[in-house]
Order: structure tokens, then C-alpha cells, then sequence
């Protein structure tokens, strides 16, 4: 699995979620996505795709599995999208969830078109963005399956903006929670726990005793882009 951290955050952001994860038996990696100050993620979201297609290749090399689930929140849920949709990552991903990720755009994101040079991906965010209407929803591959995961209680992506058009499009899916702010979706037992469910009811036969072999490994779970000879034994 790789986590993807959104907005201006960074991979550390991601440390509790990966945990809870890690002990439901999967082992989760993280990738730098650098950007402002050469820290926090800020670039356009096609470059930062480009990132997570050379981070996926990297994992898919130590762990040759058929295919791997990415979970990004907030702006990293457009980043997994744009590399499932526009780089080919389809035949590369199993299952993308998403986190308070805004799909149908943000007002909040309206002020990027005064610091565009600076925040580049910000305005990317704004609703009617060319971004965001070049990833629409009827062009997510069928292959993968995509759920938004959202909550009334996000003032930075309210449902509104995380609501894909999943009509009769059996591989997307919303899923609304009553609470939970946009940063207490990575410390929320409830999320994980329905994430978990997400990724489960996709999962291969014989996945499970595969994730908790991985989870008794004595290698750590979390692994960013630095990471050195991963082991064989961990799976993505």
C-alpha cells in the first residue's frame, strides 16, 4: 500500500494512519513528495504523478504482485488519480481510496490564483479547474476501483467536493462519515476501520494470511522514498 500525503503536508502526516494499517497486516510506504522549501508539497499535481509512477515502480520491483492500493488524502487523492487515469497506473493499482480529496474542487483553492508561482497545485484545487475537468469521472478506468471517503464536517472539502458521479458505475464509490474534521481523517479509528473494509472486499483470496506474514515481519511498515533494499518479504 502507499500513502499519499496531501497539501503543503508532508509523509510524517501519514504516521498514525499507517499504524493503525500496519496492524490490521498491511505494510504501507510513503513517498516524498517535496515541493515548497523543498519539503511541502506543493507542486503541480502532474509532476508530483510523475513522483508516485517511479515510487510505485520501485515497490512493484521488490514486491512483484499482481497490482497495489493507494490512499491519498486530500490533494494526494487527485496525485493517485492522475497517475491511475493519465500515466497509465491502472494496470499498476488495485484499489485507490480517498480521503477528504477534493474531486469536484474547493472554493479554498480560488486564492491559488495569487500565489500560483509559488503554490502552483493550489489553484489546480478550484472548482472547474482545467485539472479537475480533464480527470472526470466517467474517464476513471473500470479496472480500478475508486472511493471517496468524506465527511459533513470537513470545512476544507465538504461532501459537495468529494462526491464522485458514480451512477451506475459499479467501480466508484462515496462513502459519507457524520464526523470527523480534514486533518482528523488520519488519526480516526472510523476511517481506518473503513478503510480497511474498502481494500478487504477487494482483495484477492489468500490476501489476508499474506498481509499478517507481512505485518509479524521484523521490518519496519513505513518507508518513505530514501529507503534502501527494501526486504522481499513486505508487500505493498
Amino acid at each position: 500500500m502507499l500513502l499519499l500525503h496531501g497539501f503543503l503536508a508532508t509523509p510524517r502526516v501519514l504516521d498514525g494512519l499507517a499504524a493503525r494499517l500496519g496492524r490490521s497486516g498491511y505494510c504501507t510506504h510513503h513517498v516524498d513528495l517535496g515541493g515548497l522549501f523543498g519539503r511541502f508539497n506543493a507542486r503541480p499535481v502532474e509532476e508530483l504523478a510523475r513522483v508516485v509512477a517511479e515510487r510505485v515502480e520501485q515497490l512493484i520491483r521488490h514486491h512483484p504482485r499482481e497490482r497495489i492500493n493507494l490512499v491519498g488524502h486530500s490533494e494526494g487523492g487527485l496525485i493517485g488519480r492522475y497517475y491511475v487515469q493519465k500515466l497509465n497506473g491502472a494496470h499498476r493499482v488495485r484499489h485507490l481510496v480517498t480521503l477528504g480529496t477534493p474531486h469536484r474542487g474547493t472554493p479554498w483553492a480560488y486564492s491559488g490564483h495569487l500565489v500560483g508561482r509559488v503554490l502552483p497545485s493550489l489553484r489546480q484545487m478550484a472548482p472547474g479547474s482545467p485539472l479537475l475537468r480533464d480527470l472526470a469521472d466517467e474517464g476513471f478506468p473500470d479496472s480500478v476501483r475508486l472511493t471517496s471517503i468524506y465527511s459533513q464536517e470537513d470545512p476544507f472539502c465538504p461532501p459537495s467536493t468529494c462526491r464522485l458521479e458514480a451512477g451506475r458505475r459499479a467501480h466508484l464509490k462515496n462513502i459519507e462519515v457524520a464526523r470527523g474534521g480534514h486533518v482528523a481523517f488520519l488519526s480516526s479509528v472510523r476511517i481506518a476501520s473503513i478503510i480497511r473494509q474498502e481494500l478487504e472486499s477487494m482483495e484477492p483470496p489468500g490476501a489476508a494470511r499474506y498481509r499478517f506474514a507481512c505485518a509479524a515481519s521484523p521490518w519496519p511498515v513505513a518507508a518513505t522514498v530514501d529507503e534502501r533494499a527494501p526486504s522481499p518479504a513486505r508487500a505493498a
